[in-house]
């Protein structure tokens, strides 16, 4: 769709509302193409063997020593009152 840089400046967000919707535009002045505006396409997933290279250097997850650090850090005992200290 043409639109010239005149319309594009004054009503720039029907542009906007146009792009979010996949439109293409080229832009004119005097009816002579300036620039060609398209939108950008978003992925909604990446490719597994992108994932597969992104991750090839990264060192193994040693899932034992992992929740052996976790239980380290964390206390998962219960007080014998859940409601101790909230008040209530």
């Amino acid at each position: 769709m043409d639109v010239s840089v005149r319309q594009f400046v004054s009503d720039s967000g029907s542009v906007t509302r146009g792009l979010r919707r996949g439109q293409r535009y080229v832009l004119t002045i005097n009816g002579e193409p300036l620039a060609d505006v398209v939108p950008i396409k978003r992925r909604r997933a990446v490719p597994m063997t992108e994932v597969l290279a992104i991750f090839a250097g990264a060192p193994a997850l040693d899932v034992d020593e992992l929740r052996a650090d976790l239980d380290a850090g964390i206390d998962q005992g219960l007080p014998d009152d859940p409601l101790e200290g909230t008040g209530l």
